[in-house]
């Protein structure tokens, strides 16, 4: 299972609870069976919730070939922004099923509607057309606004690892395009920033992560690269790589989560709020094991305090 130096030891439990570190390395033709072979494991080796039927749901389809989810809290009495999310798998996997318990979680949490966007997905539809779709997917719910029961012309969006990456790359062209009084703020869980052959010289010496954890978690060095060839875009593209965009500072807040280092704080005036998970590898949250138990616990509350940030009326990093 490889080595265990600076894990924790909920995680090292786990994994002598499955018995094996599952490691992604492609080719991309063959990811989905890969990670679908590690599912049916998990699912013989763990007890998945029941989803939460308090939280309603319906599938719309917005343009041809593009659906969203919409998920509306039980009690929910209107007027609050909408959520945009983004689901993770490297802008090639992931769909509206992978992540519908995360998003039923944050939906009834923050009292929030969330509109999931099932993006298309790489290298069958490369870039622009997974990050167009989820633009097209904010344009949907901020003209939606009466039906959905959402506050008019404010949106906020969340996603994980890929999705964080076209979170926090829809936030910008909306501030591009001049609409950023529409933009509450961004909930970017495990973000990929930027493409690491990209990364600027004064930074380098920090960003170190692929190097140090390539054999340590599911998304390997060798996955990275499957992804964003896959994705098939310029690495230098801020929507691409958001790290590089210039308008960094005009995004309203943002809240990272289980990222390695707080990049945009540090890239001028963005009230940021950053929590790291030491001793835990990407996605260890969606794990239902007993030994995860108060780490995911944890995350769940960070998640929170997170989204109630973001929506916070001040400009604060307070929560």
């Amino acid at each position: 299972m490889g080595d265990s130096e600076g894990f924790a030891e909920p995680w090292l439990a786990f994994e002598k609870q499955i018995g094996q570190r599952f490691l992604l390395y492609g080719p991309i033709e063959k990811a989905n069976d890969q990670y679908l072979e590690f599912g049916g494991l998990l699912v013989s080796k763990l007890t998945f919730p029941a989803p939460d039927a308090s939280v309603k749901t319906e599938d719309k389809e917005i343009s041809p070939g593009l659906k969203v989810r919409i998920y509306t809290p039980p009690n929910y009495s209107g007027n609050k922004p909408v959520c945009l999310f983004f689901h993770g798998g490297g802008w090639a996997m992931g769909d509206l099923e992978g992540e519908d318990g995360q998003c039923r979680y944050v939906s009834k949490e923050a009292g929030v509607v969330v509109v999931s966007v099932d993006y298309r997905l790489a290298p069958a539809n490369p870039y622009p057309i997974p990050f167009d779709d989820c633009f097209i997917g904010y344009e949907w719910a901020l003209k939606n606004s009466a039906s959905l029961k959402t506050t008019p012309n404010q949106a906020f969006t969340f996603g994980t690892s890929a999705g964080a990456n076209l979170a926090l790359a829809v936030a910008l062209k909306v501030i591009d395009e001049g609409r950023g009084d529409t933009l509450k703020g961004v909930v970017a869980v495990v973000p990929v920033t930027i493409d690491p052959a990209e990364v600027p010289a004064e930074l380098k010496s920090k960003y170190t992560s692929y190097a140090e954890h390539d054999e340590h978690t599911i998304n390997t060095g060798k996955a990275m690269k499957m992804f964003f060839d896959a994705y098939g875009a310029d690495g230098k593209d801020p929507y691409v790589s958001p790290l590089l965009h210039k308008k960094l500072k005009e995004l309203p807040k943002v809240y990272i989560a289980v990222s390695s280092q707080d990049t945009l704080r540090d890239d001028g005036s963005v009230p940021t709020v950053y929590d790291e998970y030491l001793g835990y590898p990407h996605w260890f949250w969606a794990y239902p094991s007993e030994h995860l138990k108060e780490p995911i616990a944890e995350y769940n509350r960070n998640l929170k305090k997170g989204f109630d940030f973001v929506l916070s009326p001040t400009r604060s990093n307070k929560i």
